[in-house]
C-alpha cells in the first residue's frame, strides 16, 4: 500500500482538489483507493458527500475519532459515490488536536493516524491525505503515515513560499518518527502557461528542484470547480475535457514514480 501525503504550509495551492481528482482517476486504471481528510476544514469531505451532508457526520464518524483515540475503521471508512474510492471523513473537531508543536505531543498522538491505516488500509493500494495548510500536529501525522509526499505549488510567489518549510519537516520527520519517508515531488497545480509569470516560476521550480518537479502540470480550469459542485472527480465528470486528460496523466506519473521509488528501496535495501 502505497500512502501519500499532499501538503504544503501554503493554502489555496490545490491540494484538496488534487486528492479529490487524482483519487479519481487511479480509481479509473483499477486501484483501490481511500481519501483522508486530514484537515478541519473538511473541504474534501464536502466536496464529495455535500456541506450539509459532512457537517452532519457525528464525531465518532470522522478522522477526530482518529486523534482522540476512539476510532473505529468500520465507523470511519464510508463510500465515496465514486466506485474504487472510499472516503474517510474530515471534522472541524480534529483542529483540537492539532497541536503547532507536533514534536512535543505525546507519541501515541503522533503515530495514531499511522495505526488507524494499518488496521484500516489493507483493503486499498494507494492512500492519498489531504493536509491542513500548516505542519501542526494533523500534516505531522500524515508525513508520519505516508511513505511518499506529494507537494501541490501554484506557480506564483506565495504559491512557492511554504517549500522550504515542508522540507524542514519531511527532514525532522525522518529523523524521528518515519525514516522511510520520501519525497515524491513537486506538483505544478493552477497553472496559466499563457502567463508570463505562470512560465517563470515553472521554469525556476524546475531549474532548482530538477527532476523532482513532476512532469505532469494541473491547469486552473473551470472543469475543476464544475466536478467539486456535481460531487465528482473530474475524470468523471467530463472524462473527454482537457482537464480530465491533465489528471490522467498525473495519476499515470505517479503511478511510475512510486515503482520506480520501490525499485530504488529494494536496491538500497541489497
Amino acid at each position: 500500500m502505497d500512502v501519500i501525503a499532499l501538503l504544503n504550509m501554503k493554502g489555496g495551492v490545490g491540494k484538496t482538489s488534487t486528492t479529490h481528482n487524482l483519487g479519481g482517476a487511479l480509481a479509473l486504471l483499477g486501484r483501490r483507493v481511500l481519501l483522508v481528510d486530514n484537515d478541519p476544514q473538511s473541504s474534501l469531505s464536502q466536496g464529495l458527500l455535500g456541506p450539509a451532508a459532512a457537517e452532519a457526520l457525528p464525531i465518532e464518524e470522522t478522522i477526530a475519532a482518529v486523534y482522540s483515540g476512539e476510532a473505529v475503521p468500520g465507523r470511519l471508512v464510508r463510500p465515496s459515490g465514486i466506485d474504487g474510492m472510499d472516503l474517510v471523513p474530515g471534522s472541524i473537531h480534529t483542529d483540537r488536536h492539532n497541536r503547532p508543536v507536533p514534536e512535543e505531543a505525546p507519541w501515541p498522538d503522533q503515530v495514531a493516524l499511522r495505526e488507524f491505516l494499518a488496521e484500516a488500509g489493507d483493503s486499498y493500494d494507494v492512500v492519498l491525505i489531504d493536509c491542513p495548510p500548516n505542519l501542526h500536529l494533523c500534516s505531522w501525522c500524515a508525513l508520519a503515515s505516508a511513505s511518499h509526499a506529494l507537494i501541490p505549488v501554484q506557480p506564483e510567489d506565495y504559491g512557492a513560499q511554504g517549500l522550504a518549510a515542508v522540507r524542514r519537516s519531511m527532514v525532522r520527520v525522518r529523523s524521528t518518527v518515519n525514516p522511510s519517508l520520501r519525497l515524491l515531488g513537486y506538483l505544478i497545480t493552477m497553472a496559466q502557461p499563457r502567463r508570463a509569470i505562470h512560465q517563470l516560476y515553472m521554469e525556476s521550480l524546475r531549474a532548482d528542484y530538477g527532476a523532482e518537479v513532476l512532469e505532469a502540470i494541473v491547469p486552473a480550469a473551470a472543469d475543476f470547480p464544475e466536478a467539486v459542485a456535481h460531487r465528482k472527480p473530474v475524470t468523471h465528470h467530463k472524462p473527454r475535457g482537457a482537464a480530465s486528460k491533465a489528471i490522467k496523466a498525473l495519476a499515470l506519473e505517479i503511478l511510475d514514480r512510486l515503482e520506480r521509488s520501490r525499485v530504488d528501496s529494494r536496491e538500497e535495501a541489497a
